[in-house]
C-alpha cells in the first residue's frame, strides 16, 4: 500500500514538473515572439522606425540627423552645380561677349553666388573653368549619394541587429570577471595565476 502511494506521488510530481516546464517554455516563446525581428527590419525601411520599435529611442535622432546632414550636403552641391551651369548658359546665350568682366556686368547675380571664383579673363577660359567645377561637383554628388545609401542601409542593419539582441540576457545573473585562480600544475600549490571566472546565478 505504501509502495503504491509512493509510486502515485512520484508520478503526480513528475507530471506537475513537466507541466510547469512546458508552461515556462510556452511563456518564454510568447515573450520572444512578442518582439518580431522581421517587423523591426521592415519598419527600418522608414528611417528611425526600427530603432523606436526596438526601444532604442536615442538612436532615432542619430539616424534622422545623419540622413538630414547628407541630404543637406547633396542639395548644397546641387545648387553650386546649377550656379556654374547658369554661367555656361549665359555664355551660350550671349556669344558676342568676350571677357569675364562683360559677363559679370550683364549678370552680376550669377557671379556673387558662386562658391569659387573664376580666374580666367576670357569667355572661353571661364567656360573651361565652369565645366571643371561642374565635373568636380558631379563627382562629389555621386559620393554623397553613396553616403546617403550607406546611412540608410546602416539604419536597417542596426535595427535588425538590435532586434536579434533584444532578448539577450545582459543581467547580473550571468557575468564574466577577472580573478586570481590557484594553479594546480605549479610546483607550489599555493601559487596564484590570473584568469577569468564565469558566474551563472540561478
Amino acid at each position: 500500500m505504501i509502495r503504491t502511494a509512493l509510486i502515485a506521488l512520484f508520478i503526480s510530481c513528475s507530471i506537475g514538473l513537466k507541466a510547469q516546464a512546458q508552461d515556462t517554455l510556452v511563456h518564454s516563446h510568447s515573450e520572444v515572439a512578442a518582439h518580431n525581428i522581421k517587423l523591426a527590419t521592415t519598419l527600418a525601411l522608414i528611417p528611425g522606425a526600427g530603432q523606436i520599435y526596438n526601444k532604442k529611442y536615442w538612436k532615432a535622432p542619430l539616424v534622422w540627423g545623419g540622413l538630414g546632414a547628407v541630404t543637406y550636403y547633396y542639395i548644397d552641391l546641387t545648387q553650386d552645380f546649377k550656379s556654374y551651369e547658369s554661367v555656361l548658359q549665359l555664355i551660350i546665350d550671349e556669344p558676342t561677349l568676350q571677357t569675364r568682366s562683360e559677363l559679370e556686368t550683364i549678370a552680376p547675380e550669377l557671379f556673387t553666388t558662386l562658391p569659387a571664383p573664376f580666374y580666367q579673363n576670357t569667355v572661353n577660359g571661364v567656360a573651361q573653368e565652369a565645366m571643371g567645377y561642374m565635373e568636380a561637383l558631379r563627382t562629389q554628388r555621386e559620393y554623397t549619394l553613396f553616403g546617403l545609401l550607406g546611412v540608410y542601409l546602416l539604419n536597417i542593419l542596426d535595427a535588425n541587429i538590435d532586434a536579434h539582441l533584444y532578448d539577450f540576457d545582459v543581467s547580473d545573473d550571468l557575468s564574466l570577471r577577472p580573478a586570481l585562480n590557484t594553479n594546480n600544475f605549479a610546483d607550489r600549490p599555493t601559487e596564484l595565476a590570473p584568469g577569468f571566472t564565469l558566474v551563472l546565478a540561478l
